[in-house]
């Protein structure tokens, strides 16, 4: 008699990017909540639901998934903050939809603004160099539609940021909710007093 073995189904198989895209879901978790050193790769890839392997394939270390969350978590900022259309951004959205961005990801924003040895070797500038490459964008934009005085927009851009980033850790050092408006309101200012097309 002759047995004729059924082969199995196989089994489903994520995609090479839907993996990726599972570690660094779950790294930010973990590094959000218990901190980059003491998150381990086999807690991000017990988190995945995948191999520590598949991790060091996609990232090669723990640092360089480090550096991939922050190079997402830029984009998203410059993308949250900055609209590709120069005349419907105003100074008061710019501020605000920063503040708004950093109020929603806290754990992350701290945890960038923080640095530590996890960043020494690793090229954590280009967090903030993303964000101020589309605010150079946006402004080239708005000075070629008349929006916005002319001027270097690459060292504007590095001033918008710097203005914007500093109102937004100052007020969180106050501790105090209640002064997040007046921290917004002097930003505003000074942006506008920046970027003002004015001759007067």
């Amino acid at each position: 008699m002759v047995t004729t073995l059924t082969k199995r189904p196989p089994a489903y198989r994520r995609a090479p990017e839907q993996k990726r895209e599972a570690l660094l879901a779950a790294a930010r978790d973990l590094f959000s909540t218990q901190g980059f050193e003491d998150t381990s790769t086999i807690q991000i890839a017990d988190r995945a639901g995948v191999s520590e392997g598949i991790l060091f394939h996609h990232f090669g270390s723990k640092k360089g998934l480090l550096l991939r969350i922050a190079e997402d978590f830029a984009r998203e900022a410059a993308a949250a903050t900055m609209p590709e259309d120069a005349q419907e951004t105003s100074e008061e959205a710019v501020v605000r939809n920063a503040f708004d961005f950093a109020e929603q990801n806290p754990a992350l924003y701290q945890m960038f603004l923080k640095g530590g040895s996890q960043f020494a070797e690793i090229d954590i500038a280009s967090k903030s160099d993303l964000i101020v490459e589309e605010i150079r964008k946006n402004l080239e934009r708005g000075m070629a539609q008349g929006l916005i005085r002319r001027g270097d927009p690459r060292i504007m851009a590095e001033l918008q940021f710097t203005v914007v980033d500093g109102a937004y850790k100052a007020w969180r050092r106050t501790g105090d909710p209640d002064r997040r408006e007046d921290y917004i309101t002097e930003a505003v200012r000074c942006m506008k007093a920046m970027l003002s097309n004015s001759s007067t």
